[in-house]
């Protein structure tokens, strides 16, 4: 009898990328107001210069275990990190934002030391958006009737916490679980079996629902948990990890919940 539906954030709640696309359009518009600019070009540039400065990180063991993106630090606040491994990662993602969109500057012929905070400060003004889904606000209340709910989402405490508050999702969930305040990410069993002890349940009684097969559908299965693929289009399948179910739209899984008891 299943009891619990867990469900991870970005891209199964809310949308993530398609908030950051319009952040990278607002700056690409920005930076065309006064300098001629190839806009594919100057986006695989930022790409690269970002994930190169990323995998080179002091931090990297960190990002890895909590499951930070290159892109998250483009944006995140670390004012709750009290790791001893943490310490001075403020510092380096400021420095970072800045070398980041300097390279791909530069490599337009591009040099004016005002711009790139000003490009800094406007991606995170304009990243602070947190729609749902269409589907979900329907499909919490009809799972709130019958299944305790939780979250199960990867990433620093900080960043976490103002997408669920600004999203509006603290509330209807008996337990969320962020793997920088748990110091465990998916797809490690421990984040969920935290999720289990606090809502009172068994693996083996919850569904765990995400648009990752390689944390969320990896993790449930690993952790005894029945799995739900959200395919968003972002995510391939991984044949690897193979859910219980596949669904483009959550509420497909409402029918199929309710026959599973």
């Amino acid at each position: 009898m299943i009891r619990a539906v867990l469900f991870d954030l970005d891209e199964t709640l809310i949308l993530d990328e398609a908030v950051s696309e319009t952040a990278f359009e607002n700056a690409l518009d920005h930076i065309q107001q006064k300098y001629p600019l190839e806009r594919t070009v100057f986006r695989a540039n930022l790409e690269r210069h970002k994930t190169q400065l990323w995998k080179a990180s002091p931090y990297q063991g960190y990002f890895s275990r909590i499951g930070h993106s290159a892109s998250e630090v483009l944006w995140a606040d670390y004012h709750s990190l009290n790791l001893p491994e943490t310490r001075g990662l403020a510092q380096w993602a400021a420095a970072f934002r800045l070398e980041v969109w300097n390279a791909a500057l530069l490599e337009q012929g591009i040099f004016n030391p005002e711009l790139a905070p000003i490009l800094v400060d406007n991606w995170k003004k304009d990243r602070a958006s947190y729609p749902w889904y269409p589907e979900v606000n329907r499909l919490l209340n009809q799972l709130s009737i019958t299944y305790a709910l939780g979250i199960v989402t990867n990433g620093v405490p900080d960043l976490q916490r103002k997408k669920l508050r600004g999203a509006q999702l603290e509330e209807g969930f008996g337990a969320i679980a962020i793997s920088g305040e748990l110091d465990v990410g998916k797809p490690e069993r421990g984040i969920f079996e935290w999720v289990c002890e606090v809502l009172k349940v068994e693996p083996h009684e919850c569904v765990m629902v995400g648009d990752n097969p390689e944390r969320d559908v990896a993790g449930g299965i690993a952790a005894g948990m029945k799995t739900v693929w959200v395919d968003r289009g972002i995510k391939p399948r991984d044949a690897r990890f193979k859910a219980d179910l596949e669904v483009k739209n959550m509420l497909e899984m409402l029918d199929w919940l309710e026959g599973l008891g």
